[in-house]
């Protein structure tokens, strides 16, 4: 077993997982996290799952199953490749101070020992979000119905002529009244789907707007409470204390 093969079981459990043992080491856990404001509250963030790590002794087996299916062994005997390859692990992540996890992100350790998790940027754990992004609210332009084509009604045909109707006095003639001008059915199904489309995203920018109002107070009364949305105990902890010349919390 090597590290690429322990992070592929990894992110192929996680998906559908809520927690994942490595006994000896501790426990992933996935967290569904709602959606969220960065960049000062101009940008909204879709809904994720955030990956983080657990010191707490688990063993679900569930790691053990995985790689004694892959490689046609018994569940025993993999689960003692697993543990003895896990106890080196955390041997090198105290030595070095960090292990990367290709494609899920590091493991680092404190000087105290213990261990904790930084994923990846590019992590992605939730396939129920996969393709959703996030919104600025700097450079999103309100529709608007400009540009919107009117079909025009269609040229008079010319006529037959007619029989001449005999001569009537002017006097008696009276002028028929002209018919009020009406939209055809294509335009009125046109101008109502611009209207819908326009009063939904009134409603969309106006219900952001105040989330973002609501957001900066919160950030500007209760600051702390704001951090703790946003950054796990253990990321809190890291942020608030300088790091030394390894990249290690001091």
């Amino acid at each position: 077993m090597d590290v690429d093969f322990l992070s592929g079981m990894i992110g192929e459990l996680i998906l559908d997982r809520e927690t994942l043992s490595l006994p000896g080491l501790g426990t992933f856990v996935a967290e569904d996290m709602p959606a969220s404001f960065s960049d000062r509250g101009y940008t909204i963030n879709p809904p994720y799952r955030r990956l983080s790590f657990s010191e707490r002794a688990t063993d679900d087996g569930v790691l053990a199953a995985l790689y004694a299916r892959d490689n046609s062994i018994e569940p025993a005997e993999a689960q003692a490749i697993l543990g003895d390859y896990l106890k080196e692990l955390a041997k090198e992540l105290r030595e070095r101070g960090s292990v990367d996890l290709p494609g899920l992100g590091r493991l680092r350790s404190t000087r105290e020992g213990h261990f904790f998790f930084v994923p990846d940027e590019s992590l992605d754990i939730s396939p129920d979000t996969c393709g959703l992004g996030p919104v600025s609210l700097k450079t999103h332009d309100r529709p608007s119905l400009a540009g919107v084509t009117v079909p025009q009604p269609l040229a008079p045909q010319p006529s037959a002529p007619q029989p001449q109707a005999a001569e009537v006095p002017a006097e008696s003639v009276t002028a028929p009244e002209a018919e009020p001008a009406t939209e055809t059915p294509a335009v009125k199904v046109h101008v109502r789907k611009r209207r819908r489309g326009l009063r939904i995203a009134i409603g969309a920018f106006a219900a952001a707007a105040v989330l973002l109002v609501v957001f900066v107070a919160l950030s500007r009364i209760a600051p702390d409470f704001t951090d703790r949305l946003l950054y796990t105990q253990e990321e809190l902890e890291i942020l608030n204390y300088p790091e030394d010349g390894l990249g290690l919390p001091r």
